[in-house]
């Protein structure tokens, strides 16, 4: 399976449901690696690049022996076993177990795969859940968010068996279709309408006895939604369309999802749930984080794109502030068929121009300016730099530990010239977090003290990056004191107080010691703005190592870099934040042109002149 975080990170976690990774293991492997992590690993293993975390530190030795077997049984696997006799006696109860659960279906089968997360009654209380945004659903109410049935109605079957089986992005919610037949996820649906309390369910005739002390309809024969939000009308895509949708989702969008879709709250209240949990709109110009219309970039997808925005807009998100929009069915911002087409166009046309998606390059290639590097954040300078987004993965490797981040990804521009370096860093944030900023602390979520919003960038230090014979450099949780990394660190201050934003160099020396601040060093500069819910934050520094140790930036080399960022409104401050793992910086050198095309030219000349001579004495032979 694949967690909610492995795709920010490089390499990406293994996957134990494949049979050439923990079934050819011992359980005193895995034992190691579980207690030592990433930092265990030997020189060879990369240990730099593993966010697995050091467990000895965090669980008990018995409740790491826990752990093995399960890790085993979950994925239907024997730990590798020497004796023949022994290993074909495991070998002969793995294989029962796993012929037993293929026949899995029903309430057995929610038991085994649902309940961790939906809970034993299907409350979404399970014991995963308070580590998951958004939470598990809570099915006993029957309220579904994503449904493709009209108005107030229960969602299809088909809209469930959708769900299950393909996962919803961006959440907890995986896709089953790997582990899961057809059937299987079939017969998971009576399963969740069995623990409806509130009659949703069950037919218009069902009697008192037929349901139980809690509301539970007992019977089998609940009822099935037929019915689906039409999608006639479609208006093209086109120029025109998208500017009287603009004008649509100024008067009614924008107060929730930003003026420029950013999902960034203009209205004067916090959002939440019919659960009262705190809920943010959808980013728009981010379709990688789209829940149920995830544009894939092909012109194929953007109708059938298109139509999925229209229906959500039609029938709305039940059990959130998100309403319907149809006018036949009381809304309180009803919108025609054609308002409602020409708003699904201009919403899709928001990611276009937008940052890139993550995943596209593990290389930032900076840019070299012949003059002098920008100190503004709008100067047209920045459109020359390449962008690459990364995802932004919360710290879940040491305490303090942070599991429902809000930011996503932080997208970098490098730009260049003989003397300095400047990175750009922008972040889709939906809110301005200073202590002290009225309107973001008017919708500050309660169980949060507000801290300020902050981006770190961190290098190894020269010592501690090695690229020969074997590749070595500091694992990226700040190293340790024989691997020690710099970080170029900017906050963005406090209003209430009145605290200046601030920039500063730090040495990190390991996870477990605290970060030093750089005294007599203030060769770093740093400004950011946050603006319709983006921040973008300039870092400057000189490119020429130092006394203290730095990292040179050299042309043509691969140079080491990760990135931090806290989302000050989401609680984030010390080792609470989101981060990234090593990437690679570089620098491209400077172009020889006497090298590059001296050197062929004169070749070619040579090779064209020995033929003439060649010629020549072929000739006086005669």
């Amino acid at each position: 399976m694949i967690g909610p975080f492995a795709g920010a990170f490089n390499p990406r976690p293994i996957n134990f449901q494949g049979t050439g990774t923990i079934a050819q293991l011992q359980e005193s492997y895995l034992f190691w690696r579980i207690t030592t992590g990433g930092p265990g690993l030997p020189r060879e293993g990369t240990p730099w690049n593993s966010s697995m975390p050091v467990f000895h530190e965090i669980l008990k030795e018995e409740e790491v022996w826990n752990v093995i077997p399960f890790l085993y049984d979950d994925v239907g696997q024997v730990p590798r076993i020497w004796d023949p006799h022994k290993s074909k006696l495991a070998t002969g109860i793995r294989d029962a177990i796993v012929v037993d659960r293929a026949g899995l279906g029903g309430i057995k089968l929610y038991q085994h795969r649902c309940a961790t997360c939906h809970g034993e009654e299907g409350m979404g209380d399970g014991p995963a859940a308070d580590f998951l945004y958004p939470r598990p659903r809570d099915f006993t109410t029957a309220v579904f968010k994503y449904k493709s049935s009209p108005g107030a109605m229960p969602p299809r079957d088909d809209d469930l068996f959708q769900i299950i089986k393909f996962g919803l992005n961006n959440t907890g919610m995986p896709g089953w279709a790997t582990l899961l037949s057809d059937d299987q996820i079939r017969s998971l649906i009576p399963v969740i309408k069995r623990f409806d309390i509130s009659g949703t369910w069950a037919p218009e005739e069902a009697e008192d006895e037929d349901f139980d002390e809690e509301g539970r309809y007992l019977k089998n024969d609940f009822i099935e939604i037929t019915e689906i939000e039409p999608v006639q009308g479609q208006i093209p895509y086109s120029e025109e369309s998208i500017a009287a949708g603009r004008k649509v989702y100024e008067k009614a969008c924008a107060q929730c999802h930003g003026d420029e879709g950013k999902g960034n709250i203009n209205a004067d209240k916090r959002l939440a749930d019919d659960w009262d949990y705190r809920i943010w709109p959808r980013n728009f110009s981010k379709p990688w984080t789209w829940r149920m219309a995830n544009v894939n970039g092909s012109a194929d997808a953007r109708d059938p794109t298109i139509r999925a925005i229209y229906q959500r807009i039609s029938i709305g998100i039940t059990g959130t502030p998100m309403p319907t929009h149809r006018g036949d069915e009381g809304s309180q911002q009803p919108l025609t068929l054609e308002e409602r087409w020409h708003v699904a166009n201009y919403v899709f046309s928001l990611h276009e121009g937008a940052s890139p998606p993550p995943g596209q390059s593990s290389v930032i290639t900076g840019v070299r300016i012949a003059g002098n590097l920008p100190d503004r954040i709008d100067d047209p300078l920045w459109e020359q730099g390449l962008p690459v987004t990364l995802r932004l993965a919360p710290n879940i490797i040491k305490e303090e530990r942070l599991f429902s981040p809000m930011n996503e990804a932080i997208t970098v521009r490098v730009l260049y010239n003989e003397k300095e370096i400047a990175f750009l860093l922008e972040v889709d944030d939906r809110t301005d977090s200073r202590p002290g900023e009225a309107f973001s602390e008017m919708i500050q979520d309660v169980q949060y003290e507000m801290s300020p919003d902050a981006f770190a960038i961190q290098f190894p230090k020269e010592s501690a990056n090695v690229e020969a014979p074997i590749v070595e450099k500091p694992h990226f949780g700040h190293g340790d004191a024989a691997h020690p990394t710099m970080i170029w660190y900017w906050n963005a201050g406090s209003i209430e107080p009145e605290v200046a934003a601030m920039a500063t160099l730090l040495d990190a020396t390991g996870l477990d010691q605290k970060l030093a601040t750089r005294k007599g060093d203030q060769d770093l500069s740093a400004g950011g703005r946050w603006e319709h819910g983006r921040w973008r934050v300039i870092m400057k520094r000189p490119r020429a190592g130092n006394d203290q140790g730095d990292l040179q930036f050299k042309e043509g080399h691969f140079i080491p870099v990760s990135f931090a960022n806290w989302d000050g409104s989401n609680g984030e401050k010390g080792s609470r934040h989101t981060l990234t793992g090593w990437y690679w910086l570089l620098l491209p050198p400077k172009m020889d042109k006497a090298k590059v095309y001296g050197l062929p030219l004169s070749s070619g000349l040579l090779v064209f002149l020995a033929g003439l001579l060649l010629i020549r004495s072929q000739r006086l032979r005669k």
